[in-house]
């Protein structure tokens, strides 16, 4: 078949104008479609299971004394405050015995506290009202109510319950109940086994190294132990 010049020079250029729609081709990406979630998806991306800082909450327990100064100011200038502000990253154990010591006699418990009688009296108030509420952020904030002003432990049950507008009563009676007594039994085994030399002494993720520091700045301690992305108030 003969080819005359014109013709040539026009089949070239198809030839390359096809070539370079070919590349052209190559290099637009091809949308592909994203995959929806579907409803049990959702379920469990909001499940704590799959949610590494709910997995993971830093363990707090607090080994204080209803009518320790110290213990007072670090409910109301640190606990409290960052109890408030990161509650979904923290598991929190309030221990109030302190300095104290129990006896047994006939089946019954008797306690002597640093601070006297008064004390053993407000600590058993908080052992029960730590039972009874029954939730982390309530016992913390309920106990930062009434260690501010605990001279008077009734008194300070009285005030803070109609406050935060709860029902006293079942916590008064525990406190003079044989229950009310083994639950602050049960709070002086658990600080036995540490035999703090100071109080308050706070365990994060059951280490009580670094007690100054955490007693100077609890936010950044804590903060330190929450895996990335850190919430805005560690920030």
């Amino acid at each position: 078949m003969v080819f005359y010049p014109c013709t040539r020079y026009r089949l070239v250029v198809l030839l390359m104008l096809i070539l370079i729609m070919w590349q052209i081709m190559r290099l637009i990406p091809t949308e592909k479609s994203s995959p929806q979630l579907t409803g049990s998806d959702i379920i469990a991306l909001e499940d704590g299971n799959y949610n590494k800082h709910k997995q993971d909450k830093v363990k707090v327990r607090v080994y204080y004394e209803a009518l320790c100064p110290d213990s007072k100011h670090f409910f109301i200038k640190h606990l409290w405050p960052v109890t408030e502000k990161l509650s979904e990253f923290l598991n929190v154990a309030l221990v109030p015995y302190g300095k104290a010591s129990t006896k047994e006699e006939n089946g019954k418990y008797y306690f002597m506290c640093q601070h006297g009688e008064e004390e053993c009296y407000a600590n058993t108030i908080h052992s029960c009202s730590i039972d009874i509420l029954g939730n982390m952020t309530l016992s913390v904030k309920f106990t930062e109510c009434m260690i501010m002003d605990n001279m008077d432990a009734d008194k300070a049950l009285e005030r803070c319950s109609q406050q935060m507008n709860v029902d006293p009563e079942p916590i008064n009676r525990c406190a003079s109940s044989e229950h009310g007594a083994a639950l602050l039994k049960k709070h002086g085994d658990d600080t036995d086994i540490i035999k703090p030399t100071f109080i308050p002494t706070i365990t994060l993720n059951g280490s009580r190294g670094n007690q100054g520091a955490i007693l100077k700045n609890f936010l950044l301690e804590v903060c330190k132990l929450i895996d990335m992305p850190l919430p805005p108030p560690c920030l």
